[in-house]
């Protein structure tokens, strides 16, 4: 097996073997299982057809997920939800998934993507920038308007299953807040608002990773089954505050590209 890096040894040796048997069992403390997969289906069969979200579409005839003419995100959220009923799958499924021929699409910002993976993934950014943007100073990434583009030439059988990770993923389990003025952490930083733009462009089988590709290598730490991610995490450095114990609050150190 793959060898692990040196901050997930330390937390794999320091957990009992009951802590360490699965990251769906961690993935629990954040969600049930019923949210999980297939869970949400019946939930969704109840609720009407969701409209179109109300958008302007681009040149390419796709209204985008974010950017100028973006539709309001509730309206995303409820079309992900209940019209296409997408998804959620957690590290352990989204494994078992790519053995099986689905491809996980890794749509972070590159200079992330460059320095820790999940091995296999295939990478097109959502956001993109210049070495401003590299150097996270804020306001300099945008949107990768060749994003769509992109993944037709990277995936182009629209029957694929893709399971779409952002760093931390969004969640399409706890709705949008009703207060406009409260940080809104259901969008996450690219998977959702890019697996709209692909819905549009005829692709069907996507899934959506839960807790992103940070989530999969907390999950490495615990669930020797997972292959270890490539690269290093930052989460191996403790000061970076990347880490998503039990009882600490998971949108600590969270980068929103």
């Amino acid at each position: 097996s793959a060898s692990l890096s040196p901050g997930a040894a330390r937390l794999r040796a320091s957990r009992p073997a009951s802590a360490r048997a699965s990251s769906v069992a961690r993935a629990r403390v954040f969600a049930p299982r019923a949210f999980f997969g297939g869970g949400r289906k019946s939930a969704a069969a109840k609720v009407p057809a969701v409209p179109f979200p109300n958008g302007t579409p681009g040149p390419d005839g796709i209204v985008p997920g974010v950017g100028k003419g973006m539709p309001k995100w509730p309206e995303v959220w409820e079309w992900l939800n209940y019209e296409k009923r997408m998804q959620t799958v957690d590290s352990a499924e989204a494994v078992a998934m790519m053995r099986k021929g689905a491809v996980l699409l890794d749509v972070r910002f590159d200079p992330d993507y460059e320095k820790w993976s999940i091995p296999g993934s295939v990478h097109v950014p959502y956001v993109t920038g210049g070495i401003l943007a590299k150097m996270r100073l804020p306001g300099f990434k945008r949107k990768n308007e060749d994003f769509v583009r992109l993944v037709r030439e990277a995936i182009p059988d629209k029957r694929t299953k893709i399971i779409v990770a952002c760093i931390w993923g969004g969640s399409l389990v706890r709705e949008p807040p009703k207060n406009r003025g409260l940080t809104d952490d259901t969008k996450g930083a690219g998977s959702l608002p890019g697996a709209f733009e692909l819905y549009q462009d005829g692709y069907e089988n996507l899934y959506h990773l839960y807790g992103g590709v940070n989530q999969y290598y907390q999950d490495c730490a615990f669930d020797e089954n997972l292959p270890e991610g490539e690269g290093v995490w930052p989460g191996d450095l403790e000061w970076f505050g990347y880490r998503q114990f039990i009882q600490k609050d998971r949108l600590k150190g969270q980068r929103d590209d």
